[in-house]
């Protein structure tokens, strides 16, 4: 009898000693469970990193609150450091800046790589656009979608189709209230700046390489590869006039901010000056030995002291 007992004193002892051993491993793994789940959501919570480039601005406010009205030539050097004292482009083109009584906005500093950001399916992109308010990067593909990119945290925003084919050109006009797309087959799009279509014209038989509004914002310009421009009316969406010249794919052009003249370049190697109002050629300049890809007026902001 007494050995009987004793062999089932230590057969319930190992039972013990077992169901301890199984509560203590599904302890563990509770506990392993709880901290895979605290490490995914430390994960989800990751900051993302932001660049505020309105920061500037605020840098420019505080300036004149204090008195201080320029900024010497000079104080910008090309390196990345001195970003921190660059101001906006208005800063340079006030009637406050006295040390330059043209126009300081163009200088030399070095950038610096911040992000990369891409859609899941790649398509070449042909022209990019900030939004009016500076905020969101609107992004034209080839595939003929709009791709709208937040600015400060580089994330995706919405995506749209906006074209049936390749997008080539976009061009905000000067009041910010409109914007123009031309595709490769020559379509013409009006947007509002909630990308609402109002408005479609066939333009061109061939892809429209650039757009250009006039100064007043009631016409706007489009240059082709079609070897043509037509100016056209942008409250009816008439052409007005077409401009013939280039003998070959005109790849750019730009409409002066203040003066009646257009600018154009093209792939047989020609700058050309245009008379919006009479649809003449005013001159040629030669001498470049490749295909012009960008022509753009500069603003030359003229003060009196």
């Amino acid at each position: 009898m007494f050995n009987n007992n004793s062999n089932n004193g230590n057969s319930n002892g190992n039972r013990g000693y077992n169901n301890n051993n199984r509560n203590n491993e599904r302890s563990q793994g509770y506990n392993q469970n709880i901290e895979q789940q605290l490490a995914s959501q430390e994960k989800k919570t990751a900051y993302r990193r932001t660049v505020d480039h309105g920061n500037n601005m605020g840098r420019w406010y505080i300036n004149r609150s204090l008195g201080i009205d320029d900024q010497p030539i000079g104080k910008i050097r090309p390196e990345s450091s001195y970003l921190i004292d660059l101001l906006p482009s208005p800063a340079y083109a006030s009637n406050s800046v006295r040390q330059n009584k043209n126009n300081m906005s163009i200088m030399d500093i070095q950038t610096k790589f911040v992000h990369l950001s891409s859609n899941k399916a790649k398509h070449s992109i042909n022209t990019v656009k900030w939004t009016p308010e500076g905020r969101r990067l609107l992004v034209a593909s080839h595939s003929g979608e709009f791709t709208v990119w937040n600015g400060m945290t580089f994330n995706f925003e919405t995506i749209m189709q906006a074209h049936d084919l390749a997008i080539l050109s976009l061009k905000y006009s000067h009041n910010d209230e409109w914007l123009l797309s031309g595709d490769q087959s020559g379509v013409i799009k009006y947007w509002q700046t909630n990308f609402n279509n109002v408005n479609i014209i066939n333009g061109h038989s061939d892809g429209i390489r650039d757009i250009a509004f006039s100064p007043n914002d009631s016409k706007f310009l489009t240059c082709s590869d079609d070897s043509t421009m037509k100016i056209w009316n942008f409250n009816n969406g008439q052409e007005e006039r077409s401009l013939v010249g280039h003998h070959w794919d005109v790849k750019s052009a730009d409409w002066h901010p203040n003066l009646g003249l257009i600018v154009s370049g093209s792939k047989d190697n020609l700058i050309k000056l245009w008379d919006p109002r009479a649809s003449s050629c005013v001159s040629t300049l030669h001498g470049f030995k490749h295909t012009i890809t960008k022509t753009k007026f500069q603003l030359l902001v003229l003060k009196d002291y």
